[in-house]
């Protein structure tokens, strides 16, 4: 009798022990790869599993094994799988990956695309896996709705019709995607309702907001404040159709030559980075340095001041980033997620919309002049950033999945 009480306590701690442990597998259309969801996925499969958990990345595209040996845990697995997206081949390596590996959690980071939610849905079924689908830009916008945006602005006004017929295919497919998931997740809760009526679904339970967190090495001194130059950064892509980088240079010809002392520095590359330097050149422009894709971590240690004046955004990370080493932001306030981000004049400024290339000069003037101010939004960007770290991130994951 004692030796069956026993056997079954034995069994009772095993099984509590089991739920603690979960089987998770990141569904991305490309991976490994250089970006900021590859990023962000990156850091999260590591703090799972070094919190003991099982973790597949599963990818349609492999396109820089190099990115995995550098950044990803030996202990991850990665699934290839290739496209098309909804081959035969693709269907049953996936639902039988799920089956054999028991996965319960799969977190889809590739949320528009129908083909995407009709794989995973397919995958699944009849399994006890749970979907969260993660949405890694503004809900009712992409690239396509943007582009088209741009070419009609330019007086090509017949493709109304077709912006129409995209933006009504993104909802259609955004919604089949929610439906379909256990939780769909945005980036900021300022998303949500936003979410909620571009796809006419408002059902509470289904939808939730987690930010994503800093991914890179946080500082573990505040004295790097008291060591920052006399530099403005950019940092991400370079082109037009989302972060407009050539509004960095028309406000910064407006700068130069009134503080000389100051330098611009570009740090990331782009399929319009030869429309930039032209630009730079034509201007005559001297104190600006494009570094191309480097680790930004040691121009966040000596900056002083982030730019951004993006069209569109989910959640940038560089803002969340930079403030982590005291770099104080100054953003064109064109998405609801900044001000989750931002207090203005407390951490940093965001400029109102619509876009004034002078609000920005008048904003660099004001702290160029006032170093005091310059500091003391340092101080709190730094503070704030704290709320972005992996470890307060993970807790909310914890919290959906668990």
């Amino acid at each position: 009798m004692g030796y069956n009480i026993f056997m079954k306590i034995i069994a009772i701690i095993m099984s509590d022990n089991n739920l603690n442990y979960m089987n998770i597998l990141f569904l991305m259309g490309e991976y490994p790869s250089f970006g900021g969801v590859e990023m962000v996925s990156t850091v999260l499969a590591n703090k799972f599993i070094s919190n003991g958990h099982n973790v597949t990345i599963a990818s349609f595209k492999q396109s820089h094994p190099e990115f995995a040996n550098k950044h990803l845990s030996n202990q991850c697995k990665l699934l290839s799988l290739s496209y098309p997206v909804l081959s035969l081949r693709n269907l049953n390596t996936l639902r039988k990956y799920i089956q054999i590996h028991h996965i319960d959690i799969l977190i889809n980071q590739w949320v528009v695309p129908f083909y995407t939610t009709l794989i995973w849905k397919y995958a699944v079924k009849g399994t006890n896996c749970k979907v969260f689908s993660v949405h890694h830009n503004k809900p009712d916008t992409n690239k396509r709705i943007q582009e088209l945006d741009i070419i009609i602005s330019q007086g090509k006004r017949y493709l109304k019709p077709l912006r129409w017929l995209v933006k009504e295919i993104s909802r259609i497919s955004l919604a089949f995607c929610i439906n379909s998931s256990d939780k769909y997740i945005v980036l900021s809760p300022s998303f949500i309702p936003l979410a909620q009526r571009y796809t006419n679904i408002f059902k509470a339970d289904k939808f939730l907001a987690i930010a994503n967190p800093v991914t890179i090495q946080i500082p573990v001194s505040n004295s790097i404040i008291q060591n920052k130059g006399k530099e403005v950064i950019y940092v991400g892509r370079i082109e037009y159709n989302q972060k407009r980088t050539f509004r960095i240079i028309d406000i910064w010809k407006n700068i130069e030559s009134k503080f000389p002392e100051w330098n611009l520095t570009i740090i990331g590359d782009g399929k319009d980075r030869n429309d930039l330097e032209k630009r730079i050149q034509e201007n005559n422009l001297k104190n600006i340095s494009i570094t191309g894709f480097v680790n930004p971590i040691t121009y966040y240690q000596r900056a002083s001041i982030l730019l951004m004046t993006s069209e569109y955004e989910g959640f940038p990370l560089v803002l969340a980033e930079g403030m982590t080493y005291g770099v104080v932001p100054i953003v064109y306030g064109s998405f609801d997620a900044v001000f989750d981000i931002i207090i203005n004049d407390y951490n940093g400024y965001i400029t109102k919309q619509p876009y004034h290339e002078q609000d920005f000069v008048h904003l660099l003037e004001r702290l160029f002049f006032n170093t005091k101010t310059l500091q003391r939004l340092s101080q709190n960007a730094q503070l704030s950033a704290q709320q972005f770290s992996v470890d307060s991130i993970i807790e909310k994951w914890y919290k959906t999945i668990l």
